[in-house]
């Protein structure tokens, strides 16, 4: 169902501060940039968990602010996030590219370059692939001085590249992306490089290979105290054994998922493991 969006607060901080009985406050005051970043790490955290009206919430709120304060970074984060979220009325991530090409800013044109690349990716339709590669592969060289963004490019393009079949250009990628991502502890997405890594390595049959780089996942998620990517990361190394013949693995590792599941209270995830289970009798 669609909602209406939160309206954009008109700011009366001028008219506060032309008092003169008014507090000065610190010409870099980072107090509502920093309370919008917390939402935003709260909205990601909400979407992981499957929590999607909290994620909505804590997503729009973050966009109110940062736009409250012309962050146009912020909002184009804030956005990146709506952009994962169902049911909104509007297309978050065409937003994003609007507020970027305004402010003339190749790094944030490239960042909002990723969110039109990842819309392509899932979309499902004819020729979607090749445009968010071409769109990839230009957005990765601007982000030069953005490496988390930037390792998230080549996580992107890693997927493209998988889904186009070219498998060996696929891990070459994945793995630029784990060396930026580990330099920069960035647990929760090295977790996903390895993962993703892993379901390349399953695409060509390299079994051994794909449960090593999933183990890997396993290692970084717990790190991070990730529960939903855990119960991924299980549910899929559970898949690997099963399609290796080792069944006995298998089951025990969709016991490991289910039990994360189940303690995360992700029903849906809850019973799609369940049906992986049941399968295996």
């Amino acid at each position: 169902m669609n909602r209406k969006y939160l309206c954009i607060i008109v700011c009366f901080i001028y008219i506060f501060a032309s008092c003169s009985s008014a507090p000065k406050t610190p010409p870099q005051s980072l107090v509502v940039r920093n309370e919008a970043g917390r939402l935003v790490i709260l909205g990601a955290k909400s979407l992981r968990e499957g929590q999607l009206a909290a994620a909505r919430d804590y997503y729009m709120e973050a966009y109110r602010l940062y736009t409250l304060v012309d962050d146009t970074e912020g909002r184009i984060r804030a956005l990146d996030g709506l952009g994962r979220v169902p049911e909104l009325d509007f297309n978050a991530w065409q937003k994003a590219q609007e507020i970027a090409n305004f402010v003339e800013d190749q790094g944030l044109v490239a960042l909002a370059a990723l969110l039109k690349a990842e819309e392509l990716l899932f979309s499902g339709e004819a020729g979607s692939l090749d445009q968010a590669k071409n769109i990839l592969a230009q957005a990765i060289t601007s982000l030069g001085n953005r490496p988390s963004d930037k390792a998230r490019g080549l996580r992107l393009y890693g997927s493209v590249l998988k889904q186009l079949e070219r498998y060996d250009d696929a891990i070459a990628v994945l793995k630029q992306a784990i060396e930026i991502d580990k330099k920069n502890k960035s647990f929760i997405e090295l977790a996903s490089d390895y993962y993703i890594t892993a379901s390349v390595y399953s695409k060509q049959g390299d079994y051994k290979a794909a449960v090593n780089y999933l183990k890997s996942a396993i290692e970084y998620d717990q790190r991070a105290e990730n529960g939903s990517g855990l119960g991924s990361d299980y549910l899929a190394l559970g898949t690997v054994y099963e399609k290796s013949g080792d069944l006995v693995r298998a089951q025990q590792n969709y016991e490991k998922a289910l039990d994360i599941y189940t303690a995360g209270r992700f029903a849906d995830k809850i019973e799609s493991v369940r049906a992986k289970m049941q399968a295996l009798r």
